[in-house]
């Protein structure tokens, strides 16, 4: 039944270079290729990011773990779209409500407390009182220790991905909830308490954190063996320039979040490349509030998205560094349906229905008001504001005047309700690879990141059916009919499927681009 998602969910992955010479080799996610059988000796690795690391509290800010090696999950996304074990040996369905779990042997935490049955049991439940995210894509019920190492869980309906839910690092983050606990009263004074608290099982043990940087050491004792780096350092970079001119200045290693742009900068230099993989189903979306004028009218979205050249946009404006969108799931999955063309004529016969008629000047208005759309970018994401500019050009042909809007922190800015379309970096295949969680969250009526308003009962009732059916051919009919009706609503959009990339040094030109933004594993190592 875990095995029961649909091959071919990610696409597999390859690795390109652009700057100095011929493309280097790939390897397992998120490791560099190497020459020769010998063992490399041991690497240091400095990534300058956008994002900061504000706490190791994991009710708050625990997903970054994952992504840098100091925290693990129960299980791994992988490119196929079916986890594999990773802190767990095995995960089984034993009906439709229950799940046997069984811990690998030798785990413990940095605390010292051996993570055992009971031990996860203990996480589980705590998890699911503290994460309700958890506890709502997992339909959470009860966990018991039935073994030294093995756990029962029940759930309250059929979820078919659980493996999937636990594959995703928004969900259950592996923990010594007694050492949290500890912690935690000190910690509202003094967050640095976690630095010695032992909380979690990763590869790699945070040291140090503060405004500028993480620094991380190598737990000798990682279950999984020697971690393949002597040391780990996280700068957080704000600046995209910054981030790039470190690594050419050997002061990092890898630079995450980076435009597209970039890689024409780097052709033909040898101390920085612009490496990039295969498209996993990671996409710059379009969202719409349908909560206030004018984007609360139908018509209009339809017109919007009509008027979206996506391949343009892929091809032209990202330099072909990004696949066409014409849908909202990547056509590598079976489900996917096309349901995005670029047809001007319509979009502009679905404006004049909707009363926003085009005046001398080709700007269209309303009741004396013109048309005009508030879009919303991060800097965290450049790619958002180089899409932003071409679409404020590809709509300005239909007489839609658009604001762009570049805001610190967007999910904020989109909780305040003052935007009519956002653009961001968001998929509907969550990072464990289901597509159910992503369609819950963001678009389902009480969806926890549905910033954009979206109730349809229709929708609901698809996506509470999808959530619960174990059959893939009978998954894959409810998923074509829930982008039917996203499709004839117009409440989300996809305008191209990103092509993952980073910038590094000489040192680890072979690096791959790995799935589910898990920049560091125990095996990452430089290319030979």
């Amino acid at each position: 039944m875990v095995a029961a998602l649909a091959a071919g969910l990610l696409a597999v992955a390859g690795c390109s270079t652009t700057g100095g010479d011929s493309a280097t080799t790939s390897s397992p996610s998120g490791t560099a290729a190497t020459g020769s059988s010998a063992a490399p000796p041991p690497a240091e690795l400095t990534i300058a990011t956008s994002f900061g690391i504000d706490s190791l509290d994991p009710l708050t800010d625990g997903f970054w773990g994952p992504e840098f090696g100091y925290v693990e999950l129960l299980m791994r996304p992988e490119r196929s779209g079916t986890p594999s074990p990773w802190v767990l040996r095995e995960l089984t369905a034993v009906d439709d409500t229950t799940w046997q779990m069984v811990l690998n042997e030798g785990i413990s935490f940095q605390s010292g407390r051996p993570l055992d049955g009971a031990a996860l049991a203990q996480l589980l439940n705590w998890t699911a009182e503290n994460n309700e995210g958890f506890a709502t894509a997992s339909a959470f019920a009860s966990a018991e220790a039935t073994g030294p190492l093995e756990v029962t869980m029940t759930t309250s309906r059929p979820i078919p991905l659980l493996a999937n839910t636990l594959a995703d690092e928004s969900n259950v983050l592996v923990l010594d909830v007694d050492a949290y606990e500890a912690a935690a009263p000190q910690a509202e004074t003094d967050p640095a308490v976690y630095l010695d608290a032992g909380l979690y099982t990763g590869a790699y043990e945070m040291q140090s954190l503060d405004t500028e940087t993480a620094v991380l050491a190598p737990d000798a004792d990682h279950w999984g063996g020697t971690p393949a780096l002597s040391a780990l350092t996280i700068k957080f970079v704000p600046e995209v320039t910054a981030r790039v001119q470190a690594v050419q200045a050997g002061e990092a290693d890898l630079a995450l979040y980076i435009p597209t742009s970039v890689a024409a900068t780097l052709e033909g230099r040898d101390d920085a490349y612009y490496v990039t993989g295969q498209p996993t189903g990671s996409q710059f979306a379009l969202q719409f509030n349908v909560r206030g004028a004018p984007t609360d009218d139908v018509l209009v979205r339809r017109a919007l998205l009509a008027a979206v050249d996506y391949r343009a946009l892929a091809d032209d404006v990202l330099q072909g560094l990004a696949s066409v969108a014409e849908g909202i799931y990547p056509p590598s999955v079976p489900w996917a349906v096309t349901t995005q063309v670029t047809d001007p004529t319509v979009a502009a016969g679905l404006l004049d229905q909707a009363g926003w008629t085009a005046g001398s000047d080709g700007t269209r208005s309303k009741d004396g008001q013109p048309l005009t759309i508030r879009m919303l970018t991060y800097p965290q994401q450049p790619d958002s504001d180089t899409l932003a500019v071409a679409l404020q050009a590809q709509l300005a042909e239909l007489g839609v005047q658009v604001e762009v809007n570049q805001v610190p922190d967007i999910y904020a800015a989109q909780e305040s309700g003052e935007w009519e379309t956002a653009i961001l970096s968001d998929s509907l295949l969550s990072y464990g690879g289901s597509p159910v969680d992503g369609l819950a969250d963001d678009l389902r009526t009480d969806g926890e990141q549905n910033y954009s308003g979206v109730s349809i009962p229709e929708l609901d009732a698809l996506i509470d059916q999808v959530q619960i059916t174990f059959d893939p051919a009978e998954r894959t009919e409810l998923l074509e009919q829930v982008q039917q009706v996203v499709h004839d609503h117009a409440v989300w959009g996809a305008l191209v499927f990103r092509t993952p990339a980073v910038v590094t040094g000489p040192q680890w030109r072979g690096y791959e681009t790995p799935i589910s933004n898990l920049w560091v594993t125990a095996q990452t190592a430089p290319s030979a």
